[in-house]
């Protein structure tokens, strides 16, 4: 135990744990609060469920330092758990709690075009991470197809996580979930029923709703993939690709 404290503190500053508490003790507070509704409200076990769910994902990077020194996930920076904090803060805390995927319009477009953006980032490091662990290199161009393609998985399985959650909350509950906000009935009403794409029948709200988050991701990868071809700035560092290429020669 002593040791794995030691390699955290080591790999990350006390500034960046004390803000990734900081979004952990608002998501407790919102998981909380989630079993005990206003007056006039009807409970709904989705609500703490879903922001339950995404908390677990603040602690990913210290979880990645407990495996053995071999591992890939050893050399993902702490950086990676930031970012995916602030993304599962603004969908669960913003999103869910405070309900702004249905008073605001482009809350949810928003959250899409950041997501894609940050799994090209996440893509890249975990890319970096693979070649510093092997002590390998890699072309450039394959790195960012790499990251590109992380970025459309991650992208996927969110969409499946989605759909998985309404389906077991509708069996726990006798009525689906709404983390995919499919749900027109909701979004009457509420800035959200105007989705990214105007749908030319009701019947066509979910698939739109759903297409734009496609969308965005796909314009959000795009806009991280270009910034990062300008500037590859994991490879600006001690330990660039050309470095490792040059230890890899005189060996």
């Amino acid at each position: 135990m002593k040791d794995y404290i030691k390699r955290l503190k080591e790999n990350c500053s006390t500034r960046r744990f004390i803000f990734w508490w900081i979004i952990r003790a608002s998501l407790i507070f919102a998981f909380i609060k989630g079993f005990f509704p206003a007056a006039g409200e009807a409970f709904d076990i989705t609500d703490p469920l879903q922001v339950g769910a995404n908390f677990l994902a603040t602690f990913v990077w210290e979880v990645f330092m407990m495996f053995p020194e071999k591992s890939t996930l050893r050399y993902v920076p702490s950086s990676v758990q930031t970012v995916l904090s602030i993304g599962v803060w603004c969908g669960s805390f913003g999103g869910k709690f405070l309900n702004l995927y249905y008073d605001s319009r482009w809350w949810d477009v928003a959250l899409h075009f950041m997501g894609g953006a940050a799994c090209v980032f996440f893509g890249y490091e975990l890319a970096c991470a693979i070649l510093r662990c092997k002590k390998s290199t890699a072309p450039m161009t394959l790195i960012l197809l790499t990251s590109v393609g992380f970025s459309f998985f991650a992208a996927t399985c969110w969409e499946v996580f989605e759909f998985t959650f309404d389906q077991v909350a509708g069996m726990m509950g006798g009525y689906p979930g709404d983390a995919q906000h499919w749900s027109l009935e909701l979004a009457l009403g509420t800035p959200k029923e105007q989705t990214l794409f105007d749908p030319i029948v009701d019947a066509r709200w979910p698939i739109m709703d759903t297409m734009a988050d496609i969308v965005m991701n796909t314009i959000g990868a795009a806009v991280t993939y270009v910034i990062i071809k300008i500037k590859p700035y994991r490879h600006a560092d001690e330990n660039t690709l050309k470095d490792l290429k040059k230890e890899i020669v005189t060996k």
